[in-house]
């Protein structure tokens, strides 16, 4: 996935969790998909798919990165 500076990246990831559409998207999604295998979370890339979908979707991923920002913050003030 060829990505540009940090502004860039975080506007495609905002995208993203936002739920554009997009290859960037389908490319995520087949990492994700990988990763879940490997992790013994899901049998075929379909699947793997399907769940990663499910948490970009349902809000789920965009609240993991909401707590790492909120913890990466912590003592920052």
């Amino acid at each position: 996935i060829a990505g540009g500076d940090a502004g860039y990246n975080a506007g495609k990831l905002l995208d993203l969790l936002g739920g554009k559409k997009s290859a960037y998207r389908d490319m995520v999604l087949m990492n994700a998909a990988a990763s879940l295998i490997v992790a013994d979370r899901a049998e075929n890339l379909a699947e793997g798919a399907e769940l990663a979908a499910a948490a970009i979707d349902n809000g789920a991923a965009h609240a993991v990165l909401d707590r790492l920002v909120a913890v990466s913050n912590q003592g920052i003030q």
